[in-house]
Formats: C-alpha cells, sequence, structure tokens
C-alpha cells in the first residue's frame, strides 16, 4: 500500500525534473517558430514594392511620354522626345527596372487633329536577393507595363 501511495509523488517529482530541465526551449521555439514565418512575410512585402514601385513608374512614364508626344510638331521628333521622357520618368521612380520598351502607336494621323497616340512603355524588375544572371534573368524578375492614350488637341496646342 505505500508504494501505491508514492508512486504518484514519484511521478510529480519527475515531471518536475523534466519541466526544470527543459528551461529556456520555449524561447528557443518561439524564436526559430519567429524566423520561419517572419522571414518571408518580409521577402513578400519587399516583392510586392518593387513591383508596385516599377508599375508606378511605367504608369507615369506612358502618361508623360503620351503627353509630350501630342506637343510636338513632328512625329520623328515626337517619337525621340517620348522614349525620352519614358526613360527619365522609369530611371527616377525605379531605378532597379530594366531600360524601358517604348512602343507609340497612332490612330489617324499622328499629330493631326483630332488624332490619338498610344504609349505602351513596359520594363523588367528582378526581384529582389536573387541572382540577375542573363540564363536565370527570366525567372528571377517579373515583366510590368502600361499604357496611355493621349488625344491630338483640336484646334491646335494650348501653349
Amino acid at each position: 500500500m505505500t508504494m501505491l501511495r508514492a508512486l504518484p509523488a514519484l511521478r510529480a517529482r519527475r515531471a518536475f525534473r523534466t519541466l526544470r530541465n527543459s528551461t529556456g526551449s520555449a524561447a528557443l521555439e518561439f524564436i526559430a517558430a519567429a524566423l520561419v514565418l517572419l522571414v518571408p512575410c518580409v521577402y513578400t512585402v519587399l516583392i510586392f514594392g518593387a513591383i508596385e514601385s516599377a508599375q508606378f513608374a511605367v504608369s507615369g512614364a506612358a502618361r508623360h511620354a503620351a503627353r509630350v508626344f501630342v506637343e510636338q510638331s513632328s512625329p520623328t521628333v515626337a517619337t525621340r522626345y517620348a522614349r525620352d521622357s519614358a526613360l527619365m520618368s522609369v530611371r527616377e521612380q525605379a531605378p532597379h527596372a530594366s531600360k524601358p520598351s517604348v512602343v507609340v502607336t497612332c490612330r489617324g494621323t499622328c499629330l493631326a487633329s483630332g488624332g490619338t497616340v498610344t504609349v505602351r512603355v513596359a520594363v523588367r524588375v528582378p526581384l529582389p536577393f536573387l541572382p540577375q544572371w542573363p540564363s536565370v534573368r527570366q525567372f528571377t524578375s517579373v515583366s510590368v507595363s502600361a499604357s496611355a492614350t493621349q488625344s491630338h488637341a483640336r484646334l491646335g496646342s494650348a501653349g
């Protein structure tokens, strides 16, 4: 009978020793779990930030290039100025993006009254902390594009 009474006390002592030996493991488990969950979340925020920055850059570049195009007098000069303005806009807002691809299309006569111009700007955005070797660049970067349409003033430019 005494052995049966002592059994719960032995179990309690053994459990207390086990708890005492695992002191500090909760902090270690918390740090490990936080790293496993926090690092991917931070990396995802960085990826979305880079892509969103490039999206704002190409959207503004396309809009600005279309406006610059319709204000010029010759289609050749207008195309050159539109490309230059798109390049400057993208470089200011998304410095890590690739050189922008600018495509200008006209509906009707380009610089005639009532004609419309559409400018499409596209860039490739490298994902943060990934290698940019030529053989893997298509897998480690994202293509971002935007287009803008501008009508030529019917009675000439407002300037």
